[in-house]
């Protein structure tokens, strides 16, 4: 099947000879295939093309003129296009016509000073983006057109985009433009005005006219990494420790070692799982396919062409053909292009590599095996056994062993023991001193059955060292169970290491909320003592230490976009779509009634209250919406101001460029604070003694004076997120999506640098310091709370007393976790009976 294309992934259609791709990086392009033979003027346009440099032109980024499939790629825009915006939304009309013309005159200015045309200026080629219109599609050879008839399509995209598409001749555009657009729409070329008279003429508008014009809904087209990392957030733990072992047996490595995809039947995916695990794989590959990752049909590649064909063929991993019993195909990941734009299956991909080939050997050979009614002439033997079980035991990251393969190691094994026995008896028999060179053939041949089987558990100790590391963020009790596991089955470096680290890690507890789903909304107090969880229209209150639920009530019946904690711990906000709630959760009230506003656009949203608890502030990040309101009075609050209140709501700072202000809130006096220009007012937060403010910046976390003076002699690095001071002012704590990090302010040490289970795009980590400053609290993704001692310190120096230790705190893997960790070997007990 077709994943590739000169150094490019293909990823989805986009039209006509369009295609998304991705390069080696992992960065969207859009690939726009060429029509051979192509001569010199052609090749002269392309060339042109690769030279324009403008902030409307989506730029030509590379291109290949020779062979059999010629192509151009450039920047991928993702926009809205002035089609679909007309569809949606109604003729453009006023500035906003004035802002399209401008912007559609600059781009063919800069197509044309270059020395091409564009060819193909339709309302397609026009998308609306963040950043302004943005012309694409450049870099295919115009051929037999001009300059001239860039400017007659730029009239008529004008025409289409004041909806006068029914009556072409009808200039139903604003006054100021309707000579312009007559006039490049004239049938002689001669006399049509050239692009820069254009813009000339249009930047003579008023300047009320100009400015940019933004898309009128939410643009929302994620990159096809972006999309499956939001399916894999969505699912629950099972799911997602199943994910990898789908990918890993869809994806295979050609004779050069790259990836590409393979198919597998559904059979294969589920072969020798529990009723449970087997229902879990289905919901991970019905949650692909429902957003278009995976495939049953066949791929949707591309279209029909010499050199890619539109339906490849598609053979299992046996290569029995595509079905599964169940008549509905082979599962196969639906474009080649995600194997390098999910960075998350890349790296399954990469810490596997090595492997993926022995993988397939094992497993081609023990389905062959099954299918031949268990021939013992199928099994593996000598180098193959060996090189498979090396694997097995070494060389396995995420991927375990089916039922089927595993019994056919272990059938293997068991030859190889048996044939070892019956030579050693027929040597005891005729042992002469002409048999001593055979005797000592046959122990080596007995001794290779046995040291393949401690192989196996020094392996499995690396494995379960490995797999011990990776729950280590979200599952602290489980991976130092595993550790241990490791330390047990051998005590190579590997569990040693495992064992060391799982002792030094400052996770005491974790706690997860049973009802977690992919739509879930949580709050954590300010002292990290309850964790509020809303889902299935019910918002649950948890006691985190004893794992209780304390408060229950319906959620309000629109979508809940953000949640916050009072700072009494008592109220908990409830923001909306358009509305927000309150809801005392010390009373058996329910949640109250609707006031203020609420958070529309999706994305990235959070609430939160001022440290008096008199202001409620909520915010957007992507859109940029954001607004505070005073819950006393019962108004807005900062009405288009960015604000960060400080302790008993007495002072704020209000970012507003040079002109940024110090506002005393009790008096009303403001003070001019230029240092704050260009600071981050998301990444600020205030000391418990209103006099200093912690500001996350690139370089690091800097802690100022109200007057911009730094107070610390050096910046507190690495710098990962929003900052928050511990109530005692002593110490800093700050996350973002995979980490959290915990600093003594007065020597500036670093105490904790731990990652946590990954958060969602829109649900960032909060970490909330006891009062005293002993126990620290994070909310990570999923409704994950881990709980921190920031005084942890422990001597790792002697293993067995570091066992020892481990035993006692956590005691070792139950029955159940060891068959689901490590399924290969049979149960042991780790810390005595």
């Amino acid at each position: 099947m077709t994943d590739r294309l000169g150094g490019y992934w293909l990823g989805a259609r986009l039209g006509g000879r369009a295609h998304e791709v991705y390069d080696e990086p992992g960065v969207r392009r859009v690939l726009t295939r060429l029509s051979p033979p192509l001569d010199a003027g052609d090749r002269a346009a392309v060339e042109a093309a690769g030279r324009v440099r403008s902030l409307r032109v989506a730029a030509l980024t590379d291109s290949l003129l020779d062979g059999a499939t010629p192509y151009v790629v450039g920047e991928y825009v993702e926009g809205l296009s002035v089609r679909e915006a007309v569809a949606r939304h109604g003729p453009f009309a006023g500035d906003d016509l004035y802002r399209l013309a401008t912007a559609t005159a600059t781009a063919l200015a800069a197509v044309h000073e270059a020395g091409t045309a564009h060819g193909r200026l339709t309302p397609d080629r026009v998308l609306l983006t963040a950043e302004g219109p943005r012309v694409v599609g450049l870099g295919v050879p115009p051929r037999d057109r001009t300059p001239a008839d860039d400017v007659r399509d730029w009239g008529e995209l004008m025409l289409r985009a004041a909806g006068d598409s029914a009556v072409p001749d009808r200039l139903c555009v604003e006054r100021a433009l309707s000579e312009l657009v007559m006039a490049a729409r004239g049938d002689d070329p001669a006399w049509r005005p050239d692009a820069r008279r254009l813009l000339v003429s249009l930047l003579d508008a008023p300047s009320s006219q100009q400015g940019t014009l933004l898309p009128p809904e939410p643009v929302h087209d994620p990159p096809l990494g972006a999309r499956a990392e939001t399916v894999y957030l969505r699912l629950d733990r099972t799911e997602q420790d199943l994910a990898p072992e789908i990918f890993l047996r869809l994806v295979g490595l050609d004779a050069a070692g790259i990836e590409g995809r393979r198919a597998a039947a559904r059979a294969r995916l589920v072969s020798g799982r529990t009723p449970d695990q087997t229902a879990a794989v289905d919901r991970v590959l019905a949650a692909y396919e429902e957003e278009g990752l995976l495939t049953r049909a066949g791929p949707p590649d591309l279209d029909p062409h010499p050199h890619l064909p539109d339906r490849p063929q598609v053979t299992s991993h046996d290569g029995r053909g595509d079905g599964d019993g169940q008549g509905d195909g082979p599962v196969v990941v639906a474009y080649g292009a995600l194997l390098r734009a999910w960075p998350r299956l890349r790296e399954w991909v990469d810490a596997e590599r090595a492997g993926l080939p022995v993988h397939e050997e094992l497993a081609a050979a023990a389905r062959r095996w099954e299918g031949d009614g268990w021939r013992e002439a199928d099994l593996f033997r000598g180098e193959a056994l060996d090189r498979a079980l090396d694997w097995a035991a070494n060389g396995r990251r995420r991927l375990t062993l089916t039922s089927v393969e595993r019994a056919f190691l272990d059938a293997g094994l068991t030859r190889t023991r048996r044939q070892g026995r019956r030579r050693r008896t027929a040597v005891t028999a005729l042992l002469s001193a002409a048999l001593v060179v055979t005797l000592l053939a046959v122990v080596a041949a007995v001794r290779r059955g046995g040291a393949a089987e401690e192989r196996l558990e020094t392996a499995m100790a690396r494995v379960a060292a490995s797999r011990a590391d990776e729950l280590r963020p979200g599952h602290p009790v489980a991976a130092s169970r595993l550790a241990l596991a490791a330390w047990l089955l051998s005590p190579v470096a590997e569990a040693r290491g495992a064992l060391a680290r799982a002792a030094a890690d400052p996770a005491v507890d974790v706690f997860a909320d049973p009802y977690a789903g992919s739509g879930s909304v949580y709050a954590l107090s300010l002292d990290g003592g309850r964790l509020a969880a809303l889902g299935d229209g019910v918002v649950r209150v948890y006691d985190v230490r004893s794992r209780r639920q304390v408060a229950r009530a319906a959620a309000p019946a629109q979508s809940v976009r953000a949640m916050a904690w009072s700072p009494d711990g008592r109220t908990l906000a409830l923001v909306g779509v358009d509305r927000s709630y309150l809801w005392d959760t010390a009373s058996d009230a329910e949640v109250g009634p609707p006031f203020g506003r609420g958070l529309g656009p999706p994305g990235q949203q959070a609430a939160w209250f001022s440290p008096g608890g008199r202001l409620l502030f909520a915010a957007a990040r992507q859109s940029g919406e954001r607004w505070g309101w005073d819950l006393r009075a019962r108004r807005a609050a900062f009405a288009g101001e960015y604000a960060v209140v400080g302790p008993d709501d007495r002072v704020a700072l209000v970012f507003a460029g040079r002109r940024s202000q110090l506002r005393r809130l009790d008096t009303g006096a403001r003070v001019e604070r230029a240092w704050l220009d260009r600071m981050p007012w998301e990444y600020t937060t205030f000391a418990p003694d209103g006099e200093r403010v912690a500001i996350a910046e690139e370089s690091g976390v800097q802690i100022y004076g109200l007057d911009g003076v730094p107070a610390l002699p050096a910046r507190l690095r690495p710098s990962p997120g929003v900052p928050r001071f511990s109530p005692d002012g002593r110490l800093l704590v700050a996350t973002d999506s995979a980490r959290v990090r915990l600093w003594r302010i007065a020597d500036g040490t670093l105490l904790v640098d731990r990652p946590i289970p990954p958060a969602a795009a829109d649900r960032p980590a909060q970490a909330a310091p006891t009062a005293d400053g002993r126990w620290l609290r994070v909310l990570a993704g999923r409704g994950t709370v881990l709980t921190l001692d920031a005084a942890h310190a422990v001597d790792t120096t002697d293993p067995a007393r570091v066992a020892a230790s481990l035993c006692a705190r956590h005691g070792g893997p139950s029955p159940a976790e060891w068959a689901r960790h490590l399924p290969e070997l049979p149960h042991r007990e780790v810390c005595g009976g």
